[in-house]
C-alpha cells in the first residue's frame, strides 16, 4: 500500500472549492461504484470495494473512498480525504484541498494539515496529535492491506492524480466554471 504523501501548493495556484453536484458528477465519470450522501457534512464516493468478510466479530467491506467534506448540506467543499478502511480498527486517511492555476486551468491535490497534528495531512487509528501514533497506524493498516491484494494496490499517487486530470480536462473544455460565489459547479453538459 502506498503513502499518498503531502504535496505542497504549486506556484501560481489558489485553493478552490467545488459543489457537491460537481463532486458527484466527477466521481461518477471516474467510475465510482457507489456514492453515499447519508451523513451531514460529507459525500462519500467509493473508489474500490472489496468483498464482505468477517474481521473479529464484525462484518466488514474493505474499501478505498474519497470523501468531500463540506458545509452541513454538502453544497460546497471545504476539504477532501482519501481513506482506506478495513473495518474501523484498520483505517487511515490523507487530507487534501484542491488548487487551480487559473492561467492554465490545471487542477492539483494539495496536502491539507491534520487539524490535530499539523506536521502531517494524515490521520487515523486514534493518533490525534501524536505523529508517531499516526505513522504506527499507517504501518498497521499497510500490514492488514497486504492480506487483501485489491486493497493493497487499490490507490496510489497515479490514480489520485488521474482524478484531478479529469477536472483539468473539464475546465479546459469549458464544461466546469466558477459560479458567482467563486465555487466550481458541474454545469449541465458534464
Amino acid at each position: 500500500m502506498y503513502d499518498l504523501d503531502n504535496p505542497a501548493a504549486p506556484a501560481s495556484t489558489t485553493q478552490v472549492h467545488i459543489t457537491g453536484t460537481l463532486f458527484k458528477r466527477w466521481m461518477k465519470s471516474c467510475k465510482s461504484p457507489r456514492i453515499d450522501e447519508g451523513n451531514a457534512y460529507q459525500i462519500v464516493a467509493m473508489l474500490l470495494e472489496g468483498k464482505k468478510e468477517t474481521l473479529g466479530t464484525a462484518e466488514i467491506t474493505p474499501n478505498w473512498h474519497l470523501t468531500m467534506m463540506g458545509n452541513r448540506d454538502s453544497t460546497v467543499s471545504t476539504n477532501f480525504h482519501f481513506k482506506i478502511e478495513i473495518g474501523k480498527p484498520y483505517s487511515h486517511y490523507w487530507h487534501y484541498v484542491l488548487h487551480r492555476n487559473a492561467t492554465t486551468q490545471t487542477w492539483y491535490w494539495v496536502g491539507h494539515p491534520n487539524p490535530n497534528c499539523t506536521a502531517t495531512n494524515q490521520g487515523g487509528g486514534g493518533g490525534g496529535s501524536d505523529i508517531q501514533l499516526i505513522r504506527s497506524n499507517l504501518t498497521l493498516v499497510q500490514l492488514e492491506a497486504r492480506q487483501r491484494p485489491a486493497m493493497e494496490k487499490g490507490m496510489n499517487k497515479s490514480i489520485r492524480d488521474k482524478l484531478v486530470a479529469k477536472l483539468t480536462q473539464w475546465d479546459q473544455a469549458g464544461i466546469i466554471q466558477a459560479n458567482t460565489s467563486g465555487v466550481f459547479d458541474g454545469g449541465t453538459t458534464v
